[in-house]
Order: C-alpha cells, then sequence, then structure tokens
C-alpha cells in the first residue's frame, strides 16, 4: 500500500517574520491608541504597547504550531487555524503563480516568503511565512511536475493534437525579454519622481511619532534665536528686492525638487536592480530588487488586457511602461507587498522596442499601429464645461486674497482649462484591429489598453441624462482583470448609434469565442 503524505511545517523561523509582519501592520493603531490613552487618562504608553504585543506573539506561535501542508498526488492541501480550522485543497493545475519574497533578513537566514496565487480571487490563495529554500524548489517541482501530468492527459485526449518537442520547445522559451541596466533604472527613476512619496510617507511617520512636536518644542524655546535669525533673512530680503525674494524661493523650490529625484532615483535602483523578465515555459517571469528580492510568474494565459502607460518626461525620452492586468492574483500596484511590480511588466522601455515586446505578450498582435477612431464632435462641449467650471472655483479664493489680479489668474485658469479639454478630447480614441478593441486616453499622461475578444466578459452600454439629451453614451468592456484602479476599456462620449453597434459587434465575438484564462 503507498504510504499516506507526509505533512510538512513552516520552517520555525515563520513566527519572528510573521511577528514581524503584524507589528508592521499594527504599530501605528497601537501608536495612537497608547497616546490617546496616554492623554486621556495617564496610562503609560510603553505598557500600552506591551499589552498589544502580547496577541500578536501568541497568534505567531499557534499560526506555526497549527499550520501544516502536504503534497497529493494532484492537490496541494493546506491545513491551518486551532479553533477554527480551515483545509484548503489547491489542485496543481490550478496555481498559476508561486511568487518568492526575499528580503535582506530571509536572505541571511536562508529561507523565502512565497505567496501561492491562483484565478479564483484578488488575494493569494496561500502565504507560506517562511519556507527553507529547499522547502520552495520542492514546491516548484511538485506544481511544475502536476501541470505536465495535465497537459500529457489533454494532450492524449486531443486525437488531432500535432506531436512537439517539448523539450526543445522549453529550451526555445527560457530567454531574456528584457533586462534594465542601471542606466535605465537611473533614467526611469528620474522621471518617475517616487521621491515625493518617500517623503510625504516621511512626514506621515514623523508626524505619527511625534517629530514634528518635539521640532515645535525646540523652536518655541529657542524663539529668541529662531526669531532674530528670521528677521535678519527678511530684513536681507527687503533690501534685495522682490525679484531677488522671486529668485530665492524659485531656488528653493528647485533644490527641493532636485533632492526629491535623487531619492527617486536611489529608491529605484534599490527596488528594481537587476530587473529582468524572462520568457519560460511557465510564462513571464519578473525578477528584480536589490535588498528584498522578488520573483514573480505571470502565465500569458491570464493575461487579461495590456496597458501601455505615457507621461510627459517619458515621452521626452522615447520610453514608455507596459503593464498587463491579470485574471485573479494581486491587483497591486508598485507598492504592493508580493510583487508590487507583476502589472507593470516593463516600468521603463525604449520606444522602438514596443512592437517586439507586445509580441511577446499578445502572440496575435499584429502591429501597434492603428487607425483610431474619434469620439462624438459634442464631447468637447461636455469635457470643457466641467474644466472651466473647476478653474473658476479655484480662482474664488484669489478674488478675495489678490484682488483685481484675481481675474488675470482666472483668465489664466480659463485658458488652461479650455486648452487642456480641447487635448483630452483629441486623445481620446478607440480601434479594432486584430480581434482586439484598443482604448486609448489622456493629454500628458496617456495610457492605451488592448483588450483580446477572448477576455471580454461583459460589454455594458451607460448613458446618463446628459448623455441621453446629447445623443451619446459611454461604452465599458470588463475583463477578469480588471481591477478598481486599472485603466480600462471604459469609452466616453460615443455617437449613440455607434455606441450601440459596437456593443453588438463585442458581444457577438465573446459569444462567438470561447473564454479563456
Amino acid at each position: 500500500m503507498p504510504s499516506e503524505p507526509t505533512e510538512h511545517r513552516l520552517h520555525p523561523l515563520s513566527i519572528g517574520f510573521s511577528l514581524a509582519g503584524q507589528i508592521r501592520r499594527a504599530i501605528f493603531p497601537l501608536i495612537i491608541g497608547g497616546a490617546s490613552a496616554n492623554f486621556l487618562g495617564g496610562v503609560d504608553l510603553r505598557f500600552i504597547l506591551l499589552i498589544g504585543l502580547i496577541p500578536l506573539v501568541v497568534g505567531s506561535i499557534v499560526r506555526y504550531l497549527t499550520f501544516r501542508y502536504r503534497y497529493e498526488e494532484a492537490e496541494l492541501v493546506i491545513r491551518s487555524g486551532l479553533l477554527f480550522r480551515r483545509e484548503r485543497h489547491v489542485p496543481y493545475a490550478r496555481i498559476q503563480n508561486l511568487d518568492a519574497v526575499q528580503g535582506v533578513f530571509h536572505r541571511v537566514l536562508g529561507v523565502v516568503e512565497v505567496k501561492l496565487q491562483t484565478g479564483g480571487g484578488q488575494e493569494p490563495e496561500a502565504t507560506l511565512t517562511v519556507l527553507p529554500l529547499p522547502a520552495l524548489e520542492a514546491l516548484r517541482e511538485r506544481v511544475r511536475e502536476g501541470k505536465g501530468a495535465v497537459a500529457e492527459a489533454s494532450a492524449a485526449a486531443t486525437t488531432e493534437a500535432t506531436p512537439v518537442d517539448l523539450a526543445s520547445a522549453r529550451s526555445a522559451e527560457d530567454r531574456t525579454l528584457l533586462h534594465l541596466p542601471a542606466r535605465e533604472l537611473l533614467l526611469h527613476g528620474l522621471l518617475q519622481n517616487r521621491g515625493m512619496v518617500l517623503i510625504a510617507a516621511a512626514f506621515g511617520l514623523a508626524w505619527e511619532m511625534g517629530i514634528l512636536e518635539r521640532a515645535s518644542d525646540w523652536i518655541a524655546e529657542e524663539q529668541s534665536w529662531v526669531g532674530s535669525t528670521v528677521e535678519g533673512v527678511a530684513a536681507d530680503v527687503a533690501a534685495a528686492g522682490i525679484v531677488a525674494a522671486v529668485v530665492a524661493v524659485a531656488a528653493l523650490v528647485v533644490a527641493f525638487v532636485i533632492f526629491a529625484r535623487l531619492l527617486s532615483i536611489v529608491w529605484t535602483l534599490v527596488r528594481l536592480h537587476d530587473y529582468r523578465v524572462v520568457r519560460s515555459d511557465e510564462g513571464l517571469r519578473a525578477t528584480f530588487g536589490m535588498l528584498t528580492q522578488v520573483a514573480a510568474t505571470i502565465p500569458l494565459r491570464r493575461v487579461q488586457t495590456v496597458t501601455l502607460h505615457e507621461g510627459p518626461l517619458q515621452r521626452w525620452a522615447g520610453r514608455v511602461a507596459i503593464g498587463v492586468q491579470t485574471a485573479g492574483g494581486s491587483q497591486g500596484g508598485e507598492s504592493g507587498n508580493a510583487d508590487p511590480n507583476r502589472h507593470r511588466l516593463a516600468p521603463i522601455l525604449r520606444r522602438e522596442r514596443v512592437r517586439e515586446f507586445l509580441r511577446e505578450v499578445i502572440p496575435e498582435l499584429d502591429t501597434p499601429d492603428v487607425n483610431w477612431e474619434p469620439v462624438s464632435p459634442l464631447a468637447f462641449r461636455r469635457v470643457v464645461r466641467g474644466t472651466s467650471f473647476v478653474a473658476t472655483l479655484a480662482s474664488v479664493p484669489l478674488y478675495f486674497t489678490l484682488g483685481a489680479w484675481g481675474v488675470a489668474f482666472h483668465a489664466v485658469f480659463l485658458a488652461w482649462a479650455v486648452l487642456y479639454a480641447r487635448r483630452y478630447v483629441d486623445h481620446l480614441g478607440w480601434a479594432l484591429k486584430d480581434d482586439m478593441i484598443w482604448f486609448r486616453s489622456g493629454w500628458l499622461w496617456r495610457r492605451t489598453t488592448v483588450a483580446r475578444y477572448t477576455r471580454i466578459q461583459a460589454v455594458a452600454l451607460r448613458a446618463t441624462p446628459i448623455d441621453r439629451w446629447r445623443g451619446m453614451a459611454r461604452l465599458r468592456v470588463d475583463t477578469a482583470g480588471g481591477g478598481a484602479s486599472a485603466h480600462r476599456v471604459d469609452i466616453p462620449y460615443l455617437p449613440v448609434d455607434t455606441a450601440r453597434e459596437l456593443r453588438t459587434h463585442l458581444a457577438g465575438e465573446a459569444a462567438r469565442t470561447a473564454f479563456r484564462w
């Protein structure tokens, strides 16, 4: 008789890593609660933190003691929970991604955090924190063998299938599609301006930790010195004149921008160090990171939409970014935990390489050059009314503070509103090509999304009362990977007859073709 499958535990260091993760998520609520208790009831903050730490430690130990996983013939079985027990059966064939994350401490201690993704939801099916490296390789091998067995069974059932050399096909696909050298990463950091995000995060952390309050107390204590310094600077500015004051303020602004860009460059060089996208038999595999190393796989069959991102600086530098939306899985962006760049597949790419790269993601793609169809001629009127209202609303405070000069600023804001509306409408467009629907939007920050007919789940037509009055409608195409923040195929301001014809065509194509993950 075959022996029973052996159950495996997580690495004992899971207790420490799990505790660290829970503390990271709970530290701010604990600090806020402790500070409130200290202010209202005189309770020591350290006592509150200690009380809050106890359940986190107990939870981490219980999780380690109750978490088990074992390999069955066709599935991975995961058991967890003490009072409320949970047992999950995950067929190997359904496992889409095995995302491995290694921080500095993970590498030093020889462990890895693994997130197991299927096509069944937005969150990982299971998170194994943490496994020893040999256990990760064993898990990958079992998943690979399970998928191979399913593929062989499907091939045997298909009598008209053409025999292929799987070994040669696999070796042909294991090739690097994208490698970003340090020069490209430096340029990406300069263009993205992540430094502003870091500065905002640091400011929020300083506020929560009370650093800003202590700084203000120090300034209050040194009020005489600070006051004399400010008075001296004000006297110097008054003596130099208004031009010198404007130059000084501009210099401070430029220095701040340069500092933010430098922070962005450093963050990018560390976060995306040695960024590679490799085509393998499993799909597209992205690896990156200096301190925290991430390895994530995106099966091509799960790709729902592909989006090209272009900002003003990217266009000036001749670069684009390419992102994908997948069925299920995490929809996080670059700040996600498991795989911050899964959907930004190519953070930066030379424009001349776009066609070649897109064909690896969408093999059916003929050429990215399409003939764009415009939206309704009445769209400009709809958009300019909204932008003009915002411009007027923004000008109201200036009338009270600047008096007659508020009229000049109002005129400038209105001119910008009209220009923005015109350019925005001019860059709205859609097209049908290569059994795909294309949609572009944006003027300064442009995005172009491509969805294949085989990925369409629903087509909806929407019209507000104003749309119906103007004879327009909005067409929305839903796929399995459309997150809340994703750039969907959502075409506004279409002539109602065009929208209806397009809906009928897309719904018919979606019904005619089989949906594939």
